[in-house]
């Protein structure tokens, strides 16, 4: 029996040999070419044949017959049908960027971070040739691309192919959805699916994060069908789709006291503050008591009315406390890591490899570990793979002829793979979603010239693709900052003309007015927040927008200090390796936050996801207790634990003390209108006798 022939080596071949062949391979010759198609059943072969040419799409790379037709997929009878690659579908076409389009490029490249899509993006970046860096951009979002549902939803959505998953409603019901996608959307913090649902018999939103099964392409059966009624409209825009996503208008207004704490967002949102005696109270208006409550909870603030609302604070912190009081399940932690790589990822890095040696009539050691963010064994170990690759069971001159020493790599018989890939479908998604979510930031947050930029290149990026061609309407991102309103504006006014900005603003423990050297905006996470050098504390800092009381942008103009730029860029956004550790459990529909606090290592329990993370100091963990009601329980150390406990339970004291004074001033007005009351009716019966 052949062995089995390693999948990167096998497409690697597959690719070579059907970029340098003029007329084709028929199925028949592949079959008996590479090694690991032979001894296979009829039915076997088509199979492998099937999934590997889908992994060559999905890399962007396109297969044509002899007569330069695209295949597409479906099963092919015809033996003799010939499969080549056309050099002009694989190379990437020149863009021919000006500094100022790579600029924003490389910025927009740097949108999308983390998990899969965000490799995609960095991948993107380095073929087109810009540096996907935002640290010198002025506004900076940053949209979480480690959502597992995005990668298969952005295929199924651009195919428009139904999809079946599992999905869980925001009142925990769970159920099986079967429906077809539309569009995918990014706006508050949250992906979307738009799609067209038969059980709702409509159109429906789905936040990708309450999706609990994997993305399964409907079966062309009676009970996944589809009809075509519930496809795609015409007029369908994922753009106006997330518009519809206000939030709701207030109907009610709470008073809150912040008394020893600076009562955070609620404070910078609240419709007047009044300095008291025993703190400010604060006048919250709020459409959503549930939510509200939370955030109460969360932000440490009392309740003085009304007495709906200081029960629900007191039922979400006794599920708190409840919560971390509870006994630890058992788990076990192991280091978390991003898996295996796929074949999609080991193939596209192995032909960048080629392309860059190629490119440069041979590259030093040093200078391809850094490119590809390979150690010496794994670069060797890749060569070595490299020089099995060519033409399967080729001569010696129809394989890539790659040699190696100590300090230089050589790579020849290669040229037509010199030239970088083109895009993927994927790849190119990540990059026009950045420029989307630039788009998006309100008006100053973005130069006239790179406005314009953002415009001319999202035009250009979809002409690279076919199935780009409808992006504008069923991709849409929308930008943190666009819910600041002017806010935004302003402060990046500020930034360009280098005004210094007096700021109100309520801290995780205090508020405070301090004047800041502005220098960047970023979104992260669904929130806006501004980076400076802080005078008041001599000292990097970074202001949540949605934590402004106030923002007064100053007459003073600051000179360029580099040493303070470098220092506020440079700070870490996120904790440092230095941070307390804490053990954590996310239960529920929490569990779906924990990639977002960047796992050390992760664990499974009965009661949910179990992982280790870093934060600045144990509020944090007590904000997150509070606003989940108890789903995400801290589990260790056990310091730590007690600490968040005892916060906890200080903070439900509290809200017990509210409902009975509330209460109590409830019962004291009712026995004075009632003594009222009864006066007056004393007063009429004798006036009656009279």
């Amino acid at each position: 029996m052949v062995p089995q022939q390693d999948r990167t080596e096998k497409l690697v071949s597959l690719t070579y040999a059907l970029l340098t062949t003029r007329v084709g391979y028929t199925r028949t010759q592949l079959r008996t070419m590479v090694d690991d198609y032979q001894d296979l059943s009829e039915d076997a072969f088509e199979r492998k044949f099937e999934r590997d040419k889908e992994t060559l799409r999905n890399l962007g790379v396109t297969l044509v017959d002899g007569k330069g037709r695209r295949d597409h997929g479906s099963l092919d009878s015809e033996n003799e049908r010939r499969y080549r690659i056309l050099a002009e579908d694989y190379q990437l076409p020149s863009l021919e960027l000006g500094a100022q389009e790579a600029a924003v490029l490389g910025l927009a490249s740097s949108v999308v971070a983390g998990g899969g899509l965000g490799l995609q993006a960095a991948r993107a970046a380095e073929r087109l040739g810009v540096d996907a860096r935002s640290d010198q951009a002025l506004f900076s979002p940053r949209i979480d691309g480690g959502e597992e549902h995005l990668e298969p939803l952005i295929r199924h959505v651009s195919a428009s192919q139904p999809v079946r998953f599992e999905y869980r409603t925001a009142n925990g019901r769970e159920s099986t959805r079967t429906v077809m996608p539309w569009g995918l959307g990014h706006r508050h913090g949250h992906w979307y699916l738009a799609a067209g649902d038969t059980a709702r018999d409509g159109e429906r939103l789905f936040r990708l994060d309450r999706i609990t099964s994997s993305i399964a392409r409907a079966a062309p059966k009676a009970s996944d069908h589809i009809p075509d009624a519930y496809g795609r409209p015409d007029r369908f825009s994922m753009a106006a789709a997330l518009d519809r996503l206000e939030r709701s208008s207030p109907t009610r207004t709470a008073r809150l006291l912040a008394q020893g704490v600076s009562g955070g967002t609620l404070a910078a949102r609240a419709v007047s503050r009044t300095d008291g005696a025993d703190g400010v109270e604060l006048a919250v208006e709020y459409a959503d008591e549930a939510d509200l409550a939370r955030e109460i909870a969360a932000e440490g603030v009392r309740v003085l009315a009304p007495a709906s609302l200081a029960a629900a604070v007191l039922s979400v912190l006794d599920d708190a406390v409840a919560g971390v009081s509870a006994p630890a399940p058992r788990y076990k932690l192991s280091r978390h890591a991003g898996g295996r790589a796929s074949a999609e990822q080991t193939v596209s890095r192995a032909l960048d490899l080629v392309a860059f040696v190629v490119q440069r009539g041979g590259a030093s050691i040093d200078e391809v570990m850094e490119r590809f963010g390979l150690d010496r064994d794994e670069l060797e170990a890749e060569l070595t793979r490299l020089r099995f690759c060519g033409v399967p069971n080729g001569q010696h001159d129809e394989l890539l002829d790659v040699e190696w020493d100590q300090e230089t790599v050589s790579i020849t018989n290669a040229q037509v793979l010199s030239q970088p890939m083109n895009l993927s479908l994927v790849e190119a998604t990540t990059v026009l979603m950045g420029l989307d979510a630039l788009a998006s930031a309100p008006a100053g947050a973005l130069s006239a010239d790179s406005a314009r930029a953002v415009e001319q290149l999202s035009a250009r990026l979809r002409g690279l693709r076919p199935e780009l061609a409808d992006f504008d309407r069923i991709i849409a991102v929308r930008a943190a900052a666009r819910e600041s309103g002017p806010l935004v504006g302003e402060l990046a006014q500020a930034i360009d003309e280098r005004h210094p900005v007096r700021l109100d603003y309520a801290g995780r423990h205090a508020r405070s007015q301090r004047v800041v050297e502005p220098v960047r905006l970023m979104d992260v996470g669904g929130r806006s927040y501004l980076q400076a050098w802080c005078r008041l504390r001599q000292g990097p800092r970074t202001f949540r927008l949605d934590r402004m009381v106030s923002a007064e942008t100053l007459s003073e103009v600051f000179g360029v200090d580099d040493a303070r730029v470098r220092a506020v860029r440079g700070a870490p956004f996120e904790p440092d390796a230095a941070a307390p550790e804490a053990e954590v459990l996310w239960g529920g529909a929490w569990a779906d936050a924990a990639h977002a606090h960047h796992p050390e290592r992760t664990g499974k329990s009965a009661e949910g996801m179990v992982s280790t993370i870093r934060v600045r100091d144990h509020d944090h963990l007590v904000r997150l207790a509070a606003l989940s009601g108890g789903a995400v329980r801290v589990l260790g150390p056990e310091a730590v634990r007690d600490g968040v406990l005892a916060a906890l339970e200080q903070r439900r004291q509290a809200a017990s003390l509210d409902v009975e004074a509330i209460q109590t001033v409830g019962q004291t007005v009712g026995q004075t209108v009632g003594q009222t009351a009864a006066a007056k009716t004393e007063t009429t019966t004798e006036a009656g006798k009279n």
